[in-house]
């Protein structure tokens, strides 16, 4: 199972068609850890979700010190024809709740591209990135209390991890 979990990551998921129904992976933690990053993005920027994906509790310092000095993550703002622009941070952004839409600076690709790279990715990065979605604590305490974990990235259908159901290893829906 654990080759046919990393063999599918190679392949770059793509959206359901409107009416199609998509089909979860069932895989343990330990399968779903090396399955690679493909480079969607969709994570790092909330562009790339039509803005659905944002940002809690962004400090005021925009994790600048990790990125040599200028701010790392940047709140952003819908204009007019679909756009965005960069904006300043508020007080607002800083709220645990904020739902702040930003771009991360770290992250490189266009916009209309399938994926991209993290110029941070071998280095330092942040532990929200490190973590996501199936490393720490949390998810191994969630897998434990509760025998089964769904992967919380339902707005990235290009994620790599998408549709992915983590369950105990002795799960049958597994083999």
């Amino acid at each position: 199972m654990a080759q046919d979990a990393a063999a599918s990551s190679d392949a770059t998921p793509r959206s359901p068609l409107p009416g199609e129904r998509t089909v979860s992976r069932y895989v343990s933690l330990a399968e779903a850890r090396p399955i690679e990053c493909n480079g969607c993005g969709d994570c790092c920027d909330s562009r790339r979700t039509g803005g659905y994906w944002t940002w809690g509790d962004l400090p005021a310092d925009q994790y600048a010190a990790m990125y040599g000095g200028p701010p790392l993550i940047i709140p952003i703002e819908p204009i007019e024809g679909g756009e965005w622009r960069d904006r300043a941070r508020t007080e607002l952004d800083g709220a645990t709740l904020s739902g702040t839409r930003f771009r991360c600076a770290a992250f490189d690709s266009a916009l209309d591209d399938a994926s991209g790279s993290c110029r941070l990715h071998d280095g330092e990065r942040l532990a929200r990135c490190g973590e996501f979605p199936v490393w720490g604590d949390a998810i191994e305490r969630e897998l434990r209390d509760h025998s089964k974990v769904p992967l919380q990235i339902g707005a990235f259908p290009r994620c790599s991890l998408h549709d992915i159901i983590v369950v105990r290893d002795d799960d049958l829906r597994r083999m």
